[in-house]
């Protein structure tokens, strides 16, 4: 038996003892606790699942704490705590290899679901919609669609700063920019069993968002490049990216100007994941140009 598995075990024992006045609300925590064990992440996880699961359980044990007896509540913080690490646990381990940003202004007028579609054909292991030109309703549409391909394929899905559609979705994961919505507040709207990560231009800004509780730092733009508007960014380089990889325990993911022909460079900093859009999303074929980076990648040549 697991350390998390004993815990939940500890409190459902402890839920055996009558209590009628609030036996209804008993039976219906101990069915989310028996309902979160069954989705706990293999590999590779069922990421949506099992963030959906945890979340119920997580306003559950909030609402428990008011009505329980002070005896069960070192066992109800017990369980709070194992679950927060599990979802953390899970959702920062689901950030590596390939990642790609799917946006409209980086397609070449391609429709964004098959390109989305393509690249996970390829390999890519994350992908995030980006859309800074299309109404809300649109936007909406489009996240729907890539969820579902996303979790067909078990690819964790990334929303770029609309905490609304992310939750509208159920996006596992929000992404922000320094300039966008505090990643407490995201938070706050999100829930405690989704995942935040935040773009960063240098250390400083990374120690601010880890500081702020991200689950994954994006750095960059490592090499110049004029992609979704981000021509008048300095490039960091890949000793910055190396040196940040090495002072948190976060996943990194580096992003700007990356492509084959420096690839191998960025891998050789340790970062978890690279975030590669217009050497896939704009290539006449996404499907064929991810499978070659990942497959570089993975080889590591």
């Amino acid at each position: 038996m697991t350390d998390y598995q004993n815990t939940f075990s500890l409190l459902l024992d402890e839920l055996q003892k009558p209590d009628t006045s609030i036996g209804e609300y008993i039976v219906n925590l101990r069915a989310s606790i028996s309902d979160f064990e069954k989705t706990e992440p293999s590999k590779p996880p069922k990421l949506r699942i099992f963030l959906e699961s945890a979340e119920v359980l997580l306003c559950q044990i909030e609402t428990a704490k008011s009505l329980f007896s002070r005896t069960l509540l070192p066992h109800i913080d017990s369980v709070e705590v194992s679950v927060n690490t599990m979802v953390r646990t899970a959702l920062r381990e689901s950030i590596s290899g390939i990642y790609t940003i799917i946006d409209p202004q980086a397609v070449n007028n391609k429709n964004l679901v098959e390109v989305a579609k393509s690249a996970i054909n390829g390999g890519v292991r994350i992908v995030q919609y980006r859309d800074k030109v299309n109404d809300r309703s649109v936007f909406l549409e489009n996240a729907q669609s890539i969820q579902e391909i996303c979790d067909e394929a078990e690819v964790p899905f990334v929303v770029n700063d609309a905490a609304d559609i992310a939750n509208l979705v159920g996006s596992p994961f929000l992404h922000v920019g320094q300039s966008d919505l505090p990643v407490k507040s995201a938070s706050t709207i999100l829930g405690r069993a989704r995942g935040i990560g935040r773009s960063n231009n240098g250390p400083i800004e990374a120690s601010e968002s880890e500081y702020s509780g991200v689950d994954y730092l994006a750095i960059g733009a490592v090499y110049a490049t004029s992609t979704m508007g981000k021509s008048s960014r300095t490039p960091v380089g890949p000793e910055v990216v190396e040196r940040l990889v090495q002072s948190t325990e976060l996943p990194v993911v580096a992003i700007g100007g990356i492509g084959a022909e420096n690839l191998d460079e960025v891998r050789r900093t340790g970062v978890q994941s690279v975030c590669i859009v217009s050497a896939i999303t704009m290539a006449e074929s996404p499907e064929h140009s991810a499978r070659s980076l990942v497959d570089a990648w993975n080889s590591g040549s």
